[in-house]
């Protein structure tokens, strides 16, 4: 019990030992803050960065970042199964519309074209085989024809001399009666030849249509037998840049299988990210610009995707100046987008820490008492590497714009030269 009691009576001596520690460090503390000169903190000239408040007309824009792309593809894809015999141009060549990207092979399609041009050369050979028999014919009906036409002119030589001769007795009436009936007979006989002669051209020129028509129809098979083969020699077609190989040697591929993506080298198109917060001030037709980091060139928004991702939404840009040497596809860019022109306005190079429509406290040069003053500055939209002020400072005055987090707590602070 003498233990408990003991005990007991130390921890009551502690407690208000601890508690007028306290209180001493607390009114330190106090005395400490009271007597501090908050007004009497200075910076050193250059460890502060400086910049100053222009006033003229400025371009309201919003940049981004992306990558060119070509304005014409084309994409390339298996009609047929075959097997990768060659690949001989890789990404990033240069190509014609008859540059031979790779060599693709398949038996069945090359010996499919070989009948095809065998039943092709047969029917051709038929064609003229039947061609020349019938030229014969008509020889021949014509040969007849002229026959009869000459017997036609004796028979009637005859029976005009034959009928002079009847009224002297040298010719019975007989006589003459019947070489006016061979004339009549000879004469029938040459329209029955002509006849037959029209009919049988015009079953000529019938046989012969229905026979060329064959020939037109495996005509047709085999320059679709000889295309299937011909693509077998996998071609660009168009002028530009090879952007992707998709299969490599020895590989089989299926109908419809991608092989390879061409596209437009000097027509291109940017496709530039901006910030979702600010694509609602884009619009089709806006002007404005591409840096290549070689050259800049000139571009006009051309359509805005309305799908965001990533907090960016896409806008294309079509390129309408001259286009840099480097220009190409997929070469990364950066880009702006003039979305409004001010006649006169207050701008300033935009600090890292501030957004457009906000409001920042600030430290502005007092250049009568070298001290920097905190002032409230009211900041509009971005104009690239600045940003519109609104309100809280006037033209030519510094402002400084490097991190002062630190000295977030004063009013005033003294500039040091050295």
């Amino acid at each position: 019990m003498d233990i408990k009691d003991s005990l007991a009576k130390n921890k009551k001596r502690v407690l208000p030992v601890k508690r007028s520690v306290l209180s001493v460090v607390s009114a330190l503390l106090f005395l400490a803050l009271v007597f501090t000169d908050f007004q009497g903190e200075s910076v050193e000239h250059q460890n502060v960065v400086f910049a100053q408040v222009q006033s003229g007309p400025l371009e309201l824009v919003i940049s981004g970042y992306g990558h060119l792309r070509s304005k014409h593809s084309r994409f390339i894809t298996s009609s047929r199964l075959a097997q990768v015999e060659e690949v001989l141009l890789l990404p990033g060549s240069r190509v014609t519309s008859e540059s031979i990207i790779m060599r693709l092979s398949n038996p069945t399609l090359q010996q499919a074209l070989m009948r095809n041009r065998l039943a092709l050369a047969r029917q051709t050979a038929s064609f003229e085989a039947l061609n020349l028999s019938q030229k014969s014919e008509l020889l021949s009906q014509q040969g007849q024809l002229t026959l009869l036409n000459s017997e036609l002119v004796n028979a009637q030589l005859r029976e005009e001399a034959e009928a002079k001769l009847i009224s002297s007795g040298i010719v019975s009436a007989l006589d003459h009666r019947r070489s006016e009936l061979a004339v009549q007979q000879l004469s029938e006989r040459v329209e029955l030849a002509k006849q037959q002669l029209e009919q049988t051209k015009a079953l000529h020129a019938q046989r012969l249509n229905v026979e060329r028509k064959l020939i037109n129809e495996l005509e047709l098979s085999y320059q679709a037998a000889k295309e299937d083969v011909d693509n077998l020699q996998v071609r660009a077609g168009i002028d530009g840049m090879l952007m992707e190989v998709n299969i490599e040697q020895g590989q089989s591929v299926q109908i419809g299988a991608p092989l390879a993506l061409v596209g437009s080298e000097r027509a291109l198109l940017a496709d530039l990210q901006v910030p979702e917060k600010q694509a609602s001030r884009v619009e089709v037709g806006q002007q404005g610009t591409v840096n290549t980091f070689s050259g800049e060139v000139s571009a006009k928004v051309n359509r805005i995707d309305p799908v965001v991702r990533e907090g960016r939404i896409l806008v294309e840009l079509e390129l309408i100046g001259e286009l840099p040497d480097n220009a190409r596809p997929a070469l990364s860019i950066e880009g702006k987008v003039i979305t409004e022109k001010r006649t006169s306005a207050l701008s300033i190079q935009k600090p890292s820490y501030v957004s457009e429509q906000s409001s920042s406290a600030m430290f502005v040069l007092n250049p009568d008492t070298n001290q920097l003053v905190k002032t409230q500055l009211e900041f509009g939209k971005l104009a690239g590497n600045a940003i519109e002020i609104r309100s809280g400072v006037k033209a030519g005055e510094q402002v400084v714009i490097s991190d002062m987090s630190d000295f977030k707590h004063l009013a005033q602070i003294t500039i040091n030269h050295q």
